[in-house]
């Protein structure tokens, strides 16, 4: 089979490289998955390079979810064989990946690939933002990083809630895109002045919480932005300046700033809870209208291009 594979940690343009392997076997309780579609997600790049969370054991298949068909199952499996899965596993840029039954999604037979492919590292994370935001209908929710995947399937999640999004952006190009899939303020925040802005477009009300991929001087400002209660959850790192806050602003305001990472917020969830946002995402990234395309589209032979590709939005690699 053919797989993306690096034998030393790296810029994954110099280090990954196509080469064909045997195929994996199934053992009790896994099942065998024929690729369709996989992401190239900034955590994958991270692990290529030796900077994520897990460390790769070289030589290491490169990719971390996807999304396929079962070619494979077990005869106790509560999951047939032929059926469309998303699924996360280390090593899923390759035509056939082994994953544990108990890490896949089953999803109907209709579901788009390539939402089905995406649908466990943003969407997921997007989902459990907004509940660590702690925002209901009516409320004013910030957004950095507005353009980002993340961002924009929290506005369109959030717009289901009827909650309020402004999300800052960094050109003005951008504000048309997030403005169709109901984000009700786009902004392009100039420096100094982010609280004045949101006093005005919130006609004095406030935003009720923050979700903060940037850090730095725009962190900086949002929290001196935060309504009395409100919240900042911090999930990215893009700028590595620190931010900066005085006590007595967190304290007589009465704000949360929390950290949040996917892995850690899913496993603190009970099997209630994570059904009930699978069955959420399912239904609502399923629906036609709910924007989740990729910008790009590349086979495994075509990875060097799909490195280049410097457009912005999500890529996958179809196999």
């Amino acid at each position: 089979m053919k797989a993306l594979v690096f034998e030393q940690a790296g810029n994954a343009a110099d280090v990954i490289q196509l080469k064909h392997l045997a195929y994996p076997k199934p053992g009790p309780g896994q099942l065998l998955i024929r690729v369709k579609a996989s992401p190239i997600h900034p955590a994958d790049l991270l692990f290529i390079d030796g900077k994520y969370r897990y460390q790769p054991v070289l030589p290491q298949i490169a990719g971390l979810e996807g999304a396929g068909y079962v070619e494979e199952a077990g005869h106790d499996s509560i999951i047939p064989k032929g059926s469309l899965v998303a699924f996360s596993k280390i090593g899923a840029w390759a035509q056939y990946v082994v994953v544990d039954e108990q890490d896949v999604v089953l999803l109907p037979d209709a579901f788009p690939i390539e939402k089905a492919a995406q649908l466990l590292l943003n969407p997921y994370t997007a989902y459990g933002l907004i509940q660590e935001a702690k925002v209901k209908s009516g409320d004013w929710l910030l957004l950095t990083a507005g353009h980002s995947t993340v961002s924009r399937i929290v506005i369109q999640l959030a717009a289901e809630k009827g909650i309020c999004v402004i999300a800052t952006v960094r050109h003005e190009e951008q504000k048309k895109e997030l403005l169709a899939l109901k984000a009700e303020q786009v902004i392009v925040p100039e420096p100094g002045k982010l609280n004045q802005t949101i006093n005005e477009l919130t006609k004095g009300k406030g935003i009720k919480a923050a979700l903060d991929a940037v850090g730095g001087p725009l962190a900086t400002e949002v929290i001196s932005s935060l309504s009395p209660g409100g919240r900042l959850i911090v999930y990215g790192l893009l700028d590595p300046e620190p931010a900066s806050y005085f006590n007595a602003g967190v304290v007589f305001k009465n704000l949360v700033i929390k950290g949040f990472g996917v892995r850690g917020y899913v496993a603190g969830l009970s099997l209630e809870e994570k059904t009930q946002m699978i069955s959420h995402l399912v239904h609502s990234i399923g629906r036609a209208e709910f924007q989740l395309a990729p910008s790009a589209t590349y086979t495994a032979d075509q990875f060097e291009q799909a490195f280049a590709y410097n457009k912005g939005g999500k890529i996958l690699f179809e196999f």
